[in-house]
């Protein structure tokens, strides 16, 4: 179920932007933007704010997912020509 659910993500997922930005408007997501990451606590019941964790797991799957798809084109597009050198 989860697998299914990260494959509609991930064809769903829009293109980045050929600047690296995302149509959200959002930065990148980085591993360490990952790991600074901090949730909210409630204070009506313990542990973290539903709604906030939810955002940041759509946002982190949503990068995966742009990251895989852009590394299969990548792969299918074969390997980069060497740059030639300039006569000096």
């Amino acid at each position: 179920m989860a697998k299914q659910m990260w494959n509609r993500k991930a064809a769903a997922s829009p293109a980045p932007s050929p600047d690296g930005s995302r149509q959200s408007g959002e930065p990148r997501l980085t591993p360490a933007a990952v790991r600074r990451q901090r949730f909210a606590t409630t204070r009506l019941m313990t542990g973290y704010s539903v709604d906030e964790v939810d955002a940041f797991l759509d946002r982190v799957t949503d990068e995966l997912a742009r990251l895989i798809r852009e590394r299969d084109e990548a792969r299918r597009a074969g390997p980069r020509p060497e740059p030639e050198d300039e006569p000096s």
